[in-house]
């Protein structure tokens, strides 16, 4: 097959060793051409800027350029091709260096024939394993690059790494200015349009410009090289590929500019956030996190109130709260004048972003399609029925969403391991373990006796008797030493409830435990 053919230049000074090289091997009949023969390393350069070889036999005493030096600049030009020395030269030095330019076969004159045959053949199969993996690499090239950017992006890249293959890869994305993300979302089930998509922005962007991976069947994202234009040439290139949506959805998200590698995680979450809220309705939307930013910024100054007790209450998983939280936002601006359907909408917004950012804190999420679900529900309120039923929904799906944690660890355990841990402090109660745990003390209390079958307060209480009957057991701390350790200092308090608990007076449960013991 004609991949298969090795191309082969002879360079030699003397013209009739270069033609019996030539002439002494049957090359084509053995799978090889000889694609040139020359008489100085000026002339095979200029040949092999036009085709290069596979191989190059060259003689090494040549006027101006000898044999050496050409295999110097073949090596650092055409680094895949092979060298291999013919010379009537026999010193070693000569051979030393030849080595170590990369030359890999080195042979003495007068040659016979089947050396320079057996030279070749020897150097063909390694040559056709090169080519063989050159071509999976360019196959697998456009692979590899995606990967690499979806890591970088993903942040499971350090910034080293992600240099040195960049490099090793050839993109010179944040080499020069630092780039921005695009998160197009667009039916992309159709490879034809996927080309077409490619071919804008090759037209808008430059190939070398930008790169892309995708994300789910409906969703590519883009890495873009930053420049002063760069706005106007994606909001042209948006123009063209929103007619390839026809009539379905297209909406793209672009992030803030960012020069350095480690920030490049920002640019993946920054188009997510904003890219969820442009889709709240179906139709072709380009926006940037910049106004983004500042739209979320101007409803945010028209609701001066802070959502910490709302996003707690959702985290704690106290739906009555979060629910209360709401009810008082409403009396406080929306009931004190007239009910205005914008105002609800943006309070909707406002809310759903606050719970969201709970689900992040709690390491869940609502897949996109159901945050895009709920936005639209709330673009499309138009009565306080609407608005109350779908923000009450959205509170229970995300408190039911967070209940389910793999680990098993819920707040009534975490209540109980903060007990034992703070068996000491006198005023271990229901008020301070919520606020240490960022729970609600109303929700905590009727979850914790739901799960354990006791209040806490009583909890604490026999927790603190099974303590100081461990300390009577194993230790011969006096009694006043024993209440202090277990957060009751005063002594006839804790005498009372150690009766009351255990049925016996310390001194009668002590004498009982002497007895025992045989002490």
């Amino acid at each position: 097959m004609e991949k298969d053919v090795i191309n082969i230049l002879i360079v030699d000074d003397e013209k009739y060793e270069g033609i019996l090289m030539e002439k002494s091997v049957a090359w084509e009949s053995e799978g090889f051409h000889i694609m040139g023969n020359v008489q100085c390393a000026e002339d095979a350069l200029a040949l092999m800027e036009k085709q290069t070889p596979d191989i190059v036999y060259t003689d090494i005493n040549m006027p101006r350029i000898d044999g050496l030096e050409l295999s110097r600049r073949i090596r650092e030009t055409y680094p895949a091709v092979h060298i291999v020395i013919v010379t009537g030269y026999r010193e070693f030095e000569y051979a030393r260096e030849a080595i170590h330019i990369g030359v890999e076969e080195f042979l003495l004159k007068p040659i016979q024939s089947d050396e320079l045959l057996a030279a070749a053949v020897k150097l063909r199969e390694q040559i056709l394993k090169e080519r063989e993996q050159q071509s999976k690499d360019v196959e697998i090239y456009p692979v590899l690059c995606q990967e690499l950017l979806r890591r970088i992006v993903t942040g499971y890249i350090k910034s080293e790494e992600a240099e040195e293959k960049l490099s090793e890869y050839q993109i010179r994305l944040w080499k020069n200015k630092g780039v921005r993300g695009a998160l197009l979302i667009m039916d992309l089930e159709d490879h034809d349009i996927l080309l077409k998509l490619l071919e804008i922005m090759n037209e808008a962007l430059g190939e070398k410009n930008y790169g892309y991976f995708s994300l789910e069947k409906n969703k590519i994202f883009f890495v873009v090289e930053e420049t002063p234009e760069i706005k106007k040439l994606l909001g042209n290139a948006f123009e063209q590929i929103t007619e390839l949506g026809k009539d379905g959805t297209v909406a793209t998200s672009v992030s803030c500019y960012y020069e350095e590698i480690d920030g490049s995680p920002k640019i993946l979450s920054e188009c997510e956030e904003a890219l969820v809220d442009t889709m709240r309705d179906e139709r072709k939307t380009l926006i940037f996190y910049e106004d983004y930013i500042e739209y979320m910024q101007q409803i945010s100054h028209s609701y001066p109130v802070n959502f910490d007790s709302y996003r707690i209450a959702v985290k704690s998983g106290d739906q009555e709260a979060a629910v209360g939280f709401i009810d008082h936002y409403l009396e406080q601006y929306i009931f004190n004048g007239p009910l205005m359907i914008s105002q609800l909408r943006n309070l909707g917004v406002l809310l759903f972003h606050n719970t969201m950012s709970v689900l992040k804190e709690s390491n869940k999420h609502l897949d996109n399609e159901e945050q895009v679900k709920i936005l639209e529900n709330i673009s499309g309120i138009n009565t306080l029925q609407e608005f109350c039923r779908t923000l009450y929904a959205l509170i229970e799906g995300t408190i039911q969403t967070i209940s389910r944690n793999a680990g098993g660890n819920t707040v009534a355990q975490k209540a109980q391991e903060y007990i034992e841990q703070n068996l000491d402090r006198e005023k271990l109660s229901l008020n301070l373990i919520a606020s240490d745990l960022f729970v609600n003390a109303s929700y905590l209390s009727r979850i914790f006796k739901q799960s354990v079958g006791e209040s806490i307060t009583k909890y604490i209480m026999r927790k603190r008797v099974e303590k100081s009957m461990e300390l009577f057991d194993t230790t011969d701390l006096k009694v006043y030493e024993v209440a202090a350790a277990v957060g009751m200092p005063d002594a006839h308090y804790f005498g009372t409830s150690f009766k009351k608990y255990t049925g016996k007076t310390v001194n009668e449960y002590k004498s009982k435990n002497r007895t025992l013991s045989g002490k």
